[in-house]
């Protein structure tokens, strides 16, 4: 994401002010936003390697080294940002970070929020019921669970890196995609598509992941202070998400952009069964039964 208000910026910029402060200046963190080191799946190599130390992404990117951490992003399952918390501040979120650093060397040291749930934003059709998302190409991550979250919507996915989203509207490549008010209005996304559509389909948990091997690396005593420095830069990035998507969505109907609300309901039933069917596939019931509750 561009530099600056968005969620992963937020989150990644107030970890370096922290953690440098916290260390006294024995640790030096630079922030290289706007996909400088390369597109998401790029960093994610790199990240496993060692060659980047820290990432601030979406769980979405993980899911395909990762498959039981699409649970985090299973359509329609989170209520809102109050019960996404309660589970991964708690029991699943430490066991979701032990299984990301065996399976792929890299460790969560804190969740944080996207700046709103995901919405459908649509270049030239306003969509106002269910129904009017079929046929539709949306761009969406490059996950399964994402993929799979679009075709149960009704319309037609295509996966696509984030970087290609503006020029694939403008050229009418994709009809539209999903994201969050707050991405849309920073990414001027509105200068060339004209809806968004309140379908609040996914959360976006976010993670401070670092590299375990970077970790290993670290002298002795400074490790524990980089993660209270994650976890104090999560509660901040945390505190200013309702706020800046509020503000989003009021901005860009201010630019043009036609705002509609959409039953969601509609969608729960086949929703239910995804998630059973997935979590199952992915042995991570347990993950998903302590999401129900």
């Amino acid at each position: 994401m561009a530099a600056g208000p968005t969620a992963l910026h937020a989150l990644g910029d107030t970890f370096r002010r922290l953690a440098e402060a916290a260390t006294g200046g024995a640790v030096e963190i630079r922030v290289f936003p706007s996909g400088t080191l390369g597109q998401e799946r790029e960093v994610v190599q790199q990240l496993q390697e060692g060659l980047v130390d820290f990432m601030v992404s979406g769980t979405a990117i993980w899911g395909s080294v990762a498959p039981k951490l699409q649970v985090f992003d299973f359509p329609f399952l989170w209520r809102d940002w109050g019960h996404v918390h309660g589970v991964v501040d708690g029991r699943v979120g430490r066991e979701a970070a032990d299984y990301l650093e065996a399976a792929v060397r890299v460790r969560p040291l804190a969740w944080g929020d996207s700046f709103g749930f995901r919405q459908v934003v649509t270049r030239s059709r306003e969509v106002r019921q269910p129904g009017q998302l079929a046929g539709l190409k949306l761009r969406t991550i490059q996950s399964p669970i994402y993929v799979k979250a679009v075709e149960l919507m009704g319309a037609s996915p295509t996966p696509m890196a984030f970087g290609e989203v503006y020029t694939s509207l403008q050229t009418g490549v994709i009809d539209g995609y999903e994201h969050d008010a707050s991405t849309t209005l920073q990414q001027r996304f509105f200068e060339v598509a004209r809806f968004m559509a309140r379908t609040r389909h996914i959360a976006g948990v976010l993670g401070l992941f670092a590299s375990t091997v970077g970790l290993a690396r670290l002298p002795p005593g400074l490790r524990p202070r980089l993660e209270e420095a994650a976890l104090e830069a999560a509660a901040r990035q945390r505190s200013i998400g309702d706020r800046e998507d509020r503000t989003a969505t009021d901005r860009l109907s201010e630019l043009g952009m036609k705002v509609s609300e959409i039953d969601r309901g509609a969608f729960l039933g086949a929703a239910e069964e995804l998630w059973r069917t997935q979590a199952r596939e992915m042995d991570a019931a347990a993950w998903l039964g302590a999401a129900l509750g």
